[in-house]
């Protein structure tokens, strides 16, 4: 991986449920990591696919795999105010390096 394409900032949030004040449990998001990441829209046969599903403004993200080993489909990205719900994690060949990760943006 070319460590220059790793250019955009974003936020992983993992949820969480806390008890509030009237003793109601409810869930919240918590900031999990801040970490370096490349990222593209979908194009070509990916973009159909997604279309087809209702997704329209899926995104792909590419992080290194040690940023975070433990990411999975109930967490979320934040980048720049916008919110992204992911859809798939990819350990790219299996070999612990990349992660790539498709997400749709909530409206």
């Amino acid at each position: 991986m070319r460590i220059g394409r790793l250019n955009k900032r974003i936020t992983i949030q993992r949820a969480s449920n806390y008890v509030d004040a009237n003793g109601v449990t409810k869930t919240g998001w918590n900031d999990l990591k801040t970490i370096w990441c490349s990222m593209n829209g979908l194009s070509g046969k990916e973009y159909w696919t997604a279309k087809s599903y209702g997704a329209e403004n899926t995104v792909e993200f590419v992080i290194r795999y040690s940023a975070c080993k433990d990411l999975n489909a109930k967490d979320r990205i934040q980048y720049k105010g916008r919110v992204f719900n992911i859809i798939h994690v990819d350990n790219i060949l299996y070999k612990n390096e990349t992660l790539k990760i498709k997400a749709v943006e909530v409206n």
